[in-house]
Parts: C-alpha cells; sequence; structure tokens
C-alpha cells in the first residue's frame, strides 16, 4: 500500500489505524521532507520524492483536503500505470466519480468517511466494486463497522448529516429561545426541547413518513394564522424561521403522499 497526504495528515482516521499502518509503503506528500514528517508522525511508511515511487502499490490511500484532489489526481495518473490500481479516497465530500483522471486511467476508485460522534468506530464507504471489497477488508481488519453506500450517492448522505446536525441547529436555538420568551428558563427549556425533539425522533424511526399525520398540517395551519402576529411582535427573526418552516414542512410531506 502507498499513501499521498499532507502535513496535517496525523488528524485523519487513517493515523489510527495499526493494521493499515503495518502495511503501508511508500509516502507522498508535497514536498519529501513533509512525506518523511508524515512517516515519522505515523511511525509507518517511507517518504519518497516523486508519484512514481507509487507504481508497485495495488493500492493508494488518498488524505488530502479537497482543493488540492484535482491536482493530485492529474499528477498521479500522469506519474503511475493506474490500470487495475484501488485508490481511496479518505475524509473527502466528493464521491467515487469525481476524480476523473484516476478513472481515466483504469483506477478503481472508492470513498470513505468516518460517521461523525462514532468516535471513528463507523464508517461509510462507496466506490467501484472491487475497490469496496478492498475497503471492506481494512476495516475489518481494524474491527471497524462499515456501512456500504450506494455509488457516488455521498452527496445525498451528506445532506442527510448536514439536516440532522449544521441545518438542525437553528431549529434547536429557535424552539429553545420561544419557550424562554414563554417564560421558561433556559434548562427547562432546554430539557423540554430534548424531550419533545427525542420522542419525534422515536416518531419517525417507528413509523416513517407516516409519523406525519394530518392533524399535524392542521395545527400548524391554524397555528400560522393565529399566532404569527404576535410571534413577530416578540422576535421577527423567530417569526421569518417558523412561517418557513411550516411551509417547507407542509410541502415536503404533503409531496410525499
Amino acid at each position: 500500500m502507498g499513501m499521498i497526504g499532507v502535513g496535517g495528515v496525523n488528524r485523519s482516521f487513517i493515523a489510527r489505524m495499526p493494521v493499515l499502518l503495518a502495511r503501508m509503503g511508500p509516502v507522498k506528500a508535497a514536498s519529501f521532507r513533509v512525506a518523511r514528517r508524515i512517516a515519522n508522525t505515523m511511525r509507518a511508511g517511507k517518504a519518497v520524492m516523486n508519484y512514481a515511487a507509487l507504481a508497485p502499490c495495488d493500492v493508494i490511500w488518498i488524505a488530502v483536503p479537497d482543493a488540492g484532489l484535482d491536482r493530485i489526481s492529474r499528477d498521479l495518473a500522469a506519474a503511475v500505470p493506474l490500470a487495475g490500481k484501488v485508490a481511496v479516497l479518505c475524509g473527502s465530500s466528493r464521491d467515487s466519480f469525481w476524480l476523473g483522471p484516476l478513472l481515466a486511467g483504469g483506477a478503481r476508485v472508492a470513498t470513505l468517511n468516518c460517521v461523525e460522534e462514532s468516535k471513528e468506530k463507523l464508517f461509510v464507504a462507496e466506490g467501484d466494486p472491487l475497490a469496496m471489497r478492498v475497503v471492506s477488508r481494512a476495516m475489518a481488519a481494524e474491527e471497524r463497522k462499515l456501512i456500504h453506500l450506494r455509488a457516488a450517492s455521498k452527496a445525498l448522505y451528506l445532506a442527510g448529516v448536514y439536516l440532522a446536525t449544521d441545518m438542525l441547529l437553528p431549529w434547536i436555538a429557535a424552539s429553545v429561545e420561544s419557550l424562554r420568551d414563554a417564560g421558561l428558563s433556559r434548562m427547562e427549556a432546554t430539557q423540554l426541547a430534548n424531550v419533545l425533539g427525542g420522542r419525534t425522533l422515536r416518531s419517525y424511526a417507528k413509523a416513517g413518513p407516516k409519523a406525519w399525520s394530518p392533524t399535524a398540517s392542521d395545527r400548524l395551519r391554524l397555528s400560522i394564522s393565529r399566532d404569527l402576529d404576535t410571534i413577530r411582535g416578540v422576535d421577527p427573526r423567530l417569526a421569518a424561521l417558523y412561517t418557513d418552516g411550516v411551509e417547507q414542512a407542509l410541502r415536503y410531506f404533503e409531496w410525499r403522499k
């Protein structure tokens, strides 16, 4: 195995996979000095000066920022015969169809990402079937659980992650602040939002889209017509978020019927 990395590769999950590191060979980076620092930090592999040194490797692990992937894939394809080789893109938001130069050269490409909050115990991967078998064996050897995504579905996976994290935060904040404006303490508001959110998630886990009922639609429409002026008078930003959320929720669930 070989690896292409950057100076911060020690922050990648690869740096904490001892079985994989034990098989690591050439390590290529932006410079020989950086490559040597990576190899020394990981206590694995051997720093090399050029991409051609990766030619004997059947599997190449790539752990670099997305901004550098296009250049690196072009340079690698220009220096190494890739037919039949496996390239595994680690920690990237891009999917396995993105690295055109590697695919054009005949490489089998897969992507591997750690699931947030899993403490590097749960991973997702997608890509070419042969490359996926390589990733599966590596994760099994490391005693990590691997979820197989459909090829080229990374965008859908990330959308699901962002909807449940970054995009959920404004709604959590709005819920808590609305409850506080109603008279609850921060602790009381946070605890209630946690209970309500957990109940909603359990309901969806049990019933799927059927957890949304016509009663919910009627309740929300009534709230907008009856309560929006009051909410706007206290917090215009909350009123705007609330209105948009109701409209989006009704549109989403009514479209799915």
